[in-house]
């Protein structure tokens, strides 16, 4: 297996609505790991137009598994910034029209600024063939790539770095990055659940009991990660809904993977 350690730095303004207060729709401080996946080319198969404005991740994600794998963004430095926009026709008469999922006519946007920085990690099968995707091809080289994020397909930097070595284990163990709760193989002991994560539950500081695992080496770094983490592993009905919190071993709050059956 090999793992890639990533740094995004964004170059605009990312607009993602995470959550909406009102008229006022907020930007989450995280880059889900489905985002990348688009940003990167990897799935080949997006029409060009989607009408339904329906997402179709399974059947343009799940390709993926086996070959490669891209864990969510975690933040590093965020800064934001809130901006109003106002779409509507200046006339004495608004006819109705369709309304937009992605794009609301009136409000106030709670967008990510300028260099704001995320960490990820890249986890590449051995085994697996090549991808046709010519911005992972440079950035495997070792060069910085640019890619498009957000609703407004905002600009943003992006550069791996290898591991100096990668072991895989089987025991307890710790990891602080962000994960996806449904693309992972087993749940963990506890963990903190990020508010507001979509389209899928994130989690980050999470305590697992004895499961395989890799134990990547960047420099003094020492980065734990499940093994086994697919894209959708898990059907809906398996995410967590329901949490109770407890007291962390290393200050702050965690919370314990306990779930409700399937909604």
């Amino acid at each position: 297996m090999q793992i890639y350690r990533g740094e995004l730095e964004l170059l605009d303004y990312v607009f993602y609505a995470t959550t909406e207060r009102g008229s006022v729709h907020e930007t989450g401080g995280f880059i889900h790991n489905y985002a990348l996946a688009y940003a990167l080319g990897l799935v080949r198969s997006v029409p060009y137009t989607n009408l339904t404005q329906q997402p179709r991740y399974e059947e343009e994600l799940t390709p993926l598994n086996g070959q490669l794998y891209i864990t969510p963004a975690a933040p590093q430095r965020v800064a934001y910034s809130t901006v109003q926009w106002n779409t509507l026709r200046e006339s004495y008469g608004i006819p109705k029209k369709q309304p937009s999922l992605g794009y609301p006519d009136w409000g106030f946007a709670r967008m990510l600024r300028p260099g704001s920085r995320f960490t990820f990690y890249v986890l590449i099968s051995d085994q697996g063939k090549a991808l046709d995707a010519p911005a992972l091809s440079q950035l495997l080289q070792g060069n910085p790539v640019r890619v498009r994020l957000g609703k407004f397909m905002a600009k943003a930097r992006m550069q791996l770095r290898r591991a100096d070595r990668v072991t895989e284990r089987t025991e307890a163990f710790f990891a602080e990055s962000y994960l996806n709760w449904r693309d992972l193989a087993e749940d963990p002991e506890f963990c903190d659940v990020v508010v507001a994560s979509r389209p899928t539950r994130l989690i980050s500081r999470a305590q697992f009991s004895a499961a395989p695992h890799y134990e990547a080496r960047f420099g003094e770094d020492i980065i734990r990660l499940p093994a086994n983490m697919r894209f959708l592993a898990r059907p809906p009905g398996k995410q967590a809904t329901s949490t109770t919190r407890k007291p962390g071993a290393a200050g702050g709050r965690k919370t314990s993977s306990k779930r409700k059956g399937k909604s």
